[in-house]
Formats: C-alpha cells, sequence, structure tokens
C-alpha cells in the first residue's frame, strides 16, 4: 500500500490494520523503491505485508502487538455488523492510502466482484496459486489480471488465481520481494523491462522467475504450465504386460525354503524382473511390482508384490516379451494358482492439469 505518515513513526517488523485487513510490515520503501527501516511524519512510502490491500482512503494505524491488530480487526468486524461507531483511533500512529495503490485496489475490487474471491486462502481443498503482474499500461494490466484469474474459476480444479500485486512499469526489486515472500512469479506484459542489473541479480539469487510476453495466449500457455507446479501430484498405475499361470512349481530357494514359482505364458506386453527397460525417448528405468487376479478379482494380499525371480528356459532374464513362457517367483507369496492372472506394472506419478 502506498501512503503518506500523518503523525509518528512506522518502521520494518510494526503490525499495521486498515478496516478488516491487517498484516505486518514486511519491506518499507521510499519514493525511489529504495528500502528504508522507519518512516517519519509526511513521507511517503510504500508497505508490503497486508494479506490484501486496504480500501481506497482508508486510514491505516499501528497496532503495538499482534494480538493488538487482531483485536483491533475484531472490534471493527462486529462494529461493522452491528453499524457501530468506528473504534477510537487516538493516539496511534495514521497514514493514509493514495495513488498507485488506491488505483490498484480499485482494479482488485472489480476482480473481486467478477470473480467472487477476496483474497483469502480459500476453503479446505482450495489450492491457491499467487502471482505479481505487471504490464506496460492499466488496460493491459486490468485484461492480464482477468484472464489469469479466469484459468482458475473456469478449472475443473477449485484453483484460486491471487494477484497478490500488480502495477504498471518495469519490473523492480520490490516486485521480487513480494514474490519471493508470496511464493509467487512475476507476469509481464507488453513493453516491460527490469529495471535494472540489481533487479535481475536479486530475482536469480532468489529464484523468482520473471515470465515475459507480448502476445497473450503465449503468457496464458505459458502460465497453464507454470502453475503446475502448484498442483498436486496423482500416482497412477502403468501396466506394462500380464500373463496366465499354467502351472505351479514348488522350489528351494538359496534359504533353503520352499516357495512356489508360477510356470507362465505371457499374453501382452512385457514382464520385468525389477525396473523397466530405459524408454526410447530417453525415460528412465522404474520399479515394477506385481499383482494377482484370480476370478476377475485383484488378491487382497497379493496387490502389489515384488518378483523374487524371473527366469525363462532355467536362466535368469530381466525381462520377457509377449508370447514368451518363463517361469516367476514372488516375495512373500506362494498361493499362486493354476489360471490366475500376473500383472506386471509400475507406479507413475502424474501432475494435475489446470
Amino acid at each position: 500500500a502506498d501512503c503518506v505518515i500523518r503523525w509518528g513513526k512506522v518502521e520494518c517488523g510494526d503490525f499495521v490494520v486498515s478496516g478488516t485487513n491487517g498484516g505486518r510490515v514486511k519491506f518499507l520503501n521510499d519514493v525511489a523503491n529504495k528500502p528504508i527501516k522507519q518512516a517519519k511524519p509526511s513521507q511517503p512510502v510504500r508497505i508490503v505485508g497486508f494479506k490484501s490491500l486496504p480500501k481506497a482512503g482508508d486510514p491505516i494505524v499501528c497496532a503495538s502487538s499482534e494480538e493488538e491488530a487482531k483485536e483491533i480487526i475484531r472490534q471493527r468486524e462486529s462494529e461493522l455488523n452491528s453499524e457501530r461507531a468506528e473504534i477510537d483511533e487516538d493516539r496511534q500512529v495514521q497514514l493514509q492510502v493514495t495513488g498507485t495503490a488506491a488505483k490498484q485496489n480499485l482494479m482488485m475490487q472489480k476482480a473481486q466482484s467478477k470473480y467472487g474471491f477476496d483474497g483469502e486462502e480459500g476453503g479446505e481443498g482450495t489450492i491457491r496459486i499467487p502471482v505479481v503482474i505487471k504490464a506496460d499500461s492499466h488496460g493491459a494490466l486490468e485484461a492480464v489480471r482477468d484472464a489469469l484469474v479466469g484459468m482458475g474459476t473456469e478449472s475443473k480444479l477449485d484453483i484460486v488465481i491471487d494477484p497478490v500485486a500488480m502495477s504498471t512499469g518495469v519490473v523492480t526489486t520490490s516486485d521480487v520481494r513480494m514474490a519471493r515472500e508470496s511464493d509467487a512469479g512475476i507476469f509481464v506484459f507488453g513493453k516491460v523491462g527490469t529495471a535494472d542489473k540489481e533487479t535481475k541479480v536479486l530475482a536469480e539469487t532468489e529464484n523468482v522467475s520473471i515470465r515475459n510476453h507480448d502476445i497473450i495466449y503465449r503468457l496464458l500457455e505459458d502460465a497453464k504450465e507454470y502453475f503446475g507446479k502448484y498442483l498436486p501430484v496423482e500416482h497412477v498405475d502403468k501396466v506394462h504386460g500380464s500373463a496366465k499361470v499354467q502351472a505351479v512349481f514348488e522350489v528351494t530357494d538359496p534359504n533353503k525354503k520352499t516357495v512356489a514359482v508360477a510356470g507362465l505364458r505371457v499374453l501382452e506386453g512385457n514382464l520385468f524382473m525389477g525396473k523397466t527397460k530405459r524408454g526410447k525417448d530417453g525415460e528412465l528405468p522404474t520399479a515394477c511390482f506385481y499383482r494377482v487376479i484370480r476370478k476377475g478379482s485383484i488378491l487382497s494380499d497379493a496387490e502389489k508384490l515384488k518378483a523374487s525371480s524371473l527366469r525363462k528356459v532355467k536362466e535368469d532374464v530381466e525381462s520377457v516379451r509377449n508370447g514368451e513362457e518363463c517361469g516367476l517367483g514372488l516375495v512373500g507369496f506362494n498361493d499362486l494358482e493354476e489360471g490366475d492372472v500376473v500383472e506386471c506394472f509400475s507406479i507413475e506419478e502424474k501432475r494435475a492439469t489446470i
């Protein structure tokens, strides 16, 4: 929030309240966007730390502690609900929202009204994706914001695209710090560059991604790919092959224990001893498991078994192909029956898409 100190002073680490919004001052910048430790009366400053932007014209007060800040908010919410008078703000530092913050807040309010989000984390299961938006004009800024927020509302997942900061002009160190604190990427549209070498170095050091585009559909395609890192990962089974048990033999393993080995014919795909082979596209080998299917149902005690042995014509092999016969032993499972179907599968991670 861009503010002007009325009286008193404000420092980094202070707890601030505006309306029913609160936060802690993370960064304090002067009009040149340079970090400062303390601001004094009549000094214009930018405060970074509010959970959501204050409303234009609302006073901002400093509280002595987080508990006092929360109490102020509770009182204001109570008074707002009961339409009582505003609380006494005497003997507290007062600031006033001005300039760019007021314009950006109006833009944010339009987005909130249109898309129905309120800057909060969302309900249980909601995926919040923070973004910092920069553009070369206010019209472009609104268009990019609407497009990005719309990606979340139109998704089949419960996603909220949360613009934690929006402004026109070059990317600054303040933008980078905001993105770092919010775990956000910076999306830049139009003829907007990075202010200086210091900003570029800070972004690289803090691992903040700055993504520049001048065509909107390319920005949205890039955003869709970038947002993937915030989405949940699902574990899915990939079946590599199946085989039918033609006979069951009892053999003695190296530990002199009697174990069952199934004589199989591969019906489709491939069976693997421990890991799949490297794919033609460079896909790395993955661990394989087996499950036993009897009369169309997977046996509860044979859902994820490892192979103890895989042999073809009395030779140990790493894989067996479709149509071939082999002998297969399974770790800890000896209840194989003729007619069972054995599936070889691996477990893969599949990230959800927006």
